[in-house]
């Protein structure tokens, strides 16, 4: 069994930007998409004039948070701090909403690598981890017959009779066509069941997801198309949260929780690793403790991460040096050279 980890250096080819890049295409996408008055064109204006921009984004968007959260618990009563905690409230809305429709926007350019990878690399019973939310990894792993939407991204959607799913796709950041629903969709008092909480068990996914990956006939029962929604389930902050808190507690929890567990069972089961495109940054604890601890120690690891490649492979090795030795560079350094090579490896 094989187990693929891919980050945002695995997407390239479909038209997607590096993770260091990801603000400065946004930018560039809401100019040349939105008038001047619109509320994302205000967002990256203020973006920019507020937050240092040369980071990595998802530790901008965790200082984002970081000024939010202070005014949200003080409740601030001078002009000043009332006009601050209004302005970085509508900012955070404005940007997190942003994201997923930019890397929707992208989604219609082909993914002929993945389709590649799909086709020829992937066998029954291998795994894929990505950290990316994009669907072009989806919809080529389901052309080719590796994946099915019923139980693929590790989780059931009921009623879906579609077959275990060959191969399983675990997106471990969210997904943008995983969305929440207030109350499964209900527009009255005692029309839901509390047992499912303010959110449900899992994600739902609209039927125009569902055709998206080319799904003509099959859609999510659980879809109502409610007002109240959260419209993309990602996670682009660096201090990353597998839980939603509501009024009724932490929801959700229990969901991240078991996507994480499958991914690790599958990296213990595999007697092959593949780290594409995804540098294993510090302050992607989890992600590093399910590499630290679930990587079988028979498992063969190879790296491929551009011009990364090196210091990757050094931080793979101090995460799992005790348990195994076998952590070599790929035969390329990027996805595009990779895939060709995957045969002879």
């Amino acid at each position: 069994m094989k187990t693929f980890i891919f980050g945002a250096g695995a997407s390239v080819h479909a038209g997607y930007p590096l993770a260091a890049e990801l603000w400065f295409a946004m930018e560039d996408w809401a100019r040349a998409t939105f008038p001047e008055s619109h509320d994302f064109r205000n967002a990256v204006d203020t973006m920019n004039a507020e937050f240092d921009l040369s980071k990595s984004f998802e530790l901008v968007l965790t200082d984002l948070d970081d000024r939010i959260e202070p005014l949200l618990k003080e409740r601030p009563t001078t002009p000043e701090g009332i006009r601050e905690k209004v302005m970085l409230v509508y900012l955070r809305v404005a940007v997190k909403t942003m994201i997923p429709l930019y890397f929707n926007s992208l989604r219609s350019q082909p993914a002929e690598l993945y389709r590649v990878f799909a086709d020829r690399m992937l066998a029954r019973g291998d795994a894929v981890i990505t950290f990316n939310y994009d669907l072009a990894l989806d919809r080529e792993m389901k052309r080719a017959g590796k994946w099915s939407i019923g139980n693929g991204y590790g989780f059931e959607i009921d009623s879906v009779s579609l077959g275990d799913s060959p191969c399983k796709l675990f997106k471990l950041h969210g997904s943008t066509n995983w969305r929440g629903e207030l109350f499964q969709g209900s527009v009255g008092f005692g029309q839901t069941s509390w047992a499912n909480l303010s959110l449900g068990r899992r994600p739902i996914i609209d039927s125009s997801e569902f055709q998206f990956l080319e799904y003509d006939e099959a859609s999510d029962p659980q879809s109502h198309n409610g007002r109240a929604r959260i419209e993309s389930i990602i996670m682009p902050t660096a201090n990353k949260k597998f839980f939603n808190e509501t009024s009724l507690g932490r929801e959700w929890e229990d969901f991240w929780d078991s996507l994480w567990l499958q991914a690790g069972e599958s990296l213990n089961s595999s007697t092959e690793v593949y780290l594409v495109g995804y540098s294993v940054p510090e302050y992607d604890s989890r992600a590093r403790d399910l590499l630290a601890k679930k990587i079988s120690r028979n498992a063969a690891v190879r790296v491929c991460s551009r011009n990364g490649t090196p210091g990757v492979i050094e931080s793979v090795r101090k995460l799992i040096h005790l348990r195994t030795t076998d952590i070599q560079p790929a035969r390329a350094t990027t996805f595009e050279g990779w895939v060709p090579t995957l045969s002879q490896e």
